[in-house]
């Protein structure tokens, strides 16, 4: 752990801010009166600068190194959501969204390159989920700094600035920590797929889930008539419980098998999901109680899911696939918001949770797939 503190740190911050700035963005854009489908386009542009970051970050780090670049990054992602509340526009917000993505994205690969790079494979698997709990922790966090200002001002986007510049910290004071050379060349998407289909096909799954619950989320509490206050407990409750379930899961993956322990997030939630869309209009205890549960379960689903991937990559190829992980992540988070907008402009609130729940089935039906392509019977060979 101490060749990586750093890393912990810095995404604790990291997160926190981005938690904070997403709440506020859509909160903001809702206020504004842009209709959902603008804000659905509005929060996809963060993942299409979010997908390009893995693209080019290698060479980027091989210049810069890993912590210049997080802390480079970090910074950027401070001045983009500094001067949002004073360039209130769709168009504009959409181009200071994909560079924040770009921003963030780049600080990942960094931070997950520099983590594979520097722990040893038998306390790669602790030192990962440990890394996606206080991520976790920083975005639970995050929602119960929502109540120190009202989403119509500067200051907390302000705010959020701060724990972005917080993030780049770290990183500057503790050069000697990181890896002096660049990553590999990223393992290549179809390669992921060939080697783990569940794992890569859950990882954007988890990309496409995360998305929707955390731009989403606060959209559609305040829809049904949370207050500002309310909405952060709305999404602190959901990634509470992810971060409590986080380890828990792992470490049961890792006793029950992988395979099962997916199955049962996808199943988990699937289940809250419904019992969510059951749940509108019927009282802020149903509806907490509902996304609490989806998102203890649907949080954790990527950090099992890269584990899953892992567990079947060669040793010098892991730090390579880090990229590649980021990036199928990406790809699936691009389709959250891009896809909920127009459903909650078609369906009213409940189609946060139809779109949940489609998502979560996808999963279950991948799943399935995958248990019956592992242990179906073979045909004896001629």
């Amino acid at each position: 752990m101490a060749a990586v503190w750093a890393v912990i740190v810095s995404a604790l911050f990291l997160q926190a801010g981005n938690g904070l700035q997403t709440d506020l963005i859509g909160l903001r854009a809702d206020s504004e009166g842009f209709r959902s489908a603008v804000i659905g386009l509005m929060m996809a542009a963060y993942y299409i600068g979010y997908s390009l970051a893995p693209l080019v970050g290698r060479s980027i780090i091989a210049r810069a190194g890993h912590a210049r670049t997080i802390a480079v990054a970090a910074l950027a992602a401070a001045a983009v959501i500094a001067v949002q509340p004073y360039l209130v526009s769709a168009t504009v917000w959409s181009g200071l969204r994909a560079i924040s993505g770009f921003a963030l994205s780049l600080t990942y690969v960094a931070y997950e390159s520099w983590i594979n790079d520097r722990v040893p494979n038998r306390q790669r698997g602790r030192v990962f989920s440990f890394y996606v709990f206080v991520q976790m922790v920083g975005m639970t966090g995050a929602q119960y700094l929502l109540a120190l200002g009202s989403a119509g001002t500067a200051a907390p986007f302000l705010l959020a600035a701060v724990l972005f510049v917080a993030a780049a910290l770290p990183a500057s004071f503790s050069r000697h920590a990181a890896p002096s050379g660049a990553p590999p060349e990223p393992l290549g998407i179809v390669p992921l797929f060939a080697t783990s289909p569940l794992g890569a096909g859950a990882t954007v799954l988890a990309g496409l889930s995360w998305a929707i619950m955390v731009t989403f989320g606060p959209v559609y509490a305040r829809r049904i008539g949370f207050d500002l206050p309310g909405v952060g407990l709305f999404m602190g409750v959901a990634m509470a419980a992810g971060g409590a379930l986080q380890i828990p899961l792992g470490w049961l993956s890792d006793l029950a098998g992988r395979r099962r322990v997916i199955a049962l997030m996808f199943g988990v939630a699937l289940a809250a999901s419904v019992f969510g869309l059951w749940a509108v209009g019927r009282g802020e205890t149903m509806n907490l109680i509902a996304f609490g549960i989806a998102g203890g379960f649907g949080f954790p689903i990527y950090a099992v899911s890269v584990a899953h991937v892992n567990d079947r990559l060669a040793t010098e190829t892991r730090v390579a696939a880090a990229a590649g992980l980021v990036l199928l992540f990406g790809i699936g988070s691009f389709f959250g918001p891009l896809l909920c907008g127009p459903l909650l402009a078609a369906m009213g609130p409940g189609g946060f949770y139809v779109l949940l729940a489609a998502t979560m089935a996808t999963g279950m039906v991948l799943a399935a797939g995958d248990f019956f392509r592992t242990f179906a019977p073979r045909a004896p060979a001629p």
